[in-house]
């Protein structure tokens, strides 16, 4: 028994030992592996594929270099860092409450289209990082729609908007031309006035309705009482007589006037 514990400990270490041995002879894969999956890393990160109607806007170290066209860009790998930015057009929709120039609150919905200028997209990043909506156009739109606004009465606001919304979008393009952002068009998309303007106008339109229909009744009294007067002058002496001959039944009447006329017949 205990020859063979012994026989089968001498043959469990002859087998490690073995192992060991062709272990040694194996080379080891490691390296290369790590080495081929570093350098397919730092490959990838030497190329930024650019969209169709976006720009790359490179920052070395943090540091603006310069912006990136559309399609496969190089770049220094672990240095270049790229914001894409879009030159598509761009809708930008705003909700404000303003006042007229009699000091009428409207609600006002629009819509301004823009676009940034590709040729300036390196100075806008410069200028406002990624952020040119809330620091340009969001303030200035505000400003300018205020400002166009109060010059009209609210009563004609309705009458004027395509008038209103031409004038904001001039005022809006002079404001940014020097910005970058390229405004292609601009729209009141709709409007809502106060509700104490709302009755106010409700009950102007029912005054209204009472006036004219008082000045109906009154033109229709003048013309029944016109129509009246000619009629009563239209029955002149042949005319009465005529009515009466018209009523007359055939008979004669029992008693006649002293003259021997008829008493209905008038001269």
């Amino acid at each position: 028994m205990l020859f063979e514990k012994l026989f089968n400990k001498k043959v469990e270490d002859e087998d490690e030992i073995f192992e060991m041995k062709q272990k040694k002879k194996l080379p080891s894969l490691g390296g290369p592996i790590s080495f081929i999956i570093v350098l397919a890393l730092v490959l990838m990160n030497c190329f930024s594929i650019i969209e169709t109607g976006e720009r790359g806007v490179v920052l070395r170290l943090g540091e603006y270099k310069y912006v990136m066209g559309e399609g496969i860009n190089f770049k220094l790998p672990m240095l270049d860092r790229v914001i894409r930015m879009s030159v598509r057009d761009t809708t930008f929709n705003s909700k404000l409450e303003v006042s007229s120039k009699d000091m009428q609150t409207i609600q006002i919905d629009s819509s301004l289209i823009y676009a940034l200028d590709p040729e300036k997209l390196g100075s806008i990043y410069k200028t406002y990082g990624t952020r040119y909506e809330q620091v340009v156009i969001k303030p200035t739109l505000a400003e300018v729609v205020n400002s166009v606004i109060a010059g009209y009465p609210i009563e004609i606001f309705v009458e004027k908007r395509a008038e209103i919304s031409q004038k904001i979008s001039d005022a809006f393009i002079q404001k940014t031309q020097d910005t970058g952002i390229v405004v292609k068009s601009f729209l009141i998309t709709n409007h809502d006035f106060s509700d104490e303007y709302n009755k106010a106008i409700e009950a102007k339109k029912v005054a209204e309705q009472g006036a004219l229909k008082a000045k109906y009744d009154l033109e229709k009294t003048r013309l029944d009482a016109e129509a009246q007067t000619l009629k009563q002058k239209s029955l002149n002496e042949l005319v009465i007589q005529e009515k009466a001959i018209d009523k007359w039944d055939g008979k004669l009447p029992q008693y006649y006037s002293g003259n021997g006329q008829l008493p209905f017949i008038m001269k």
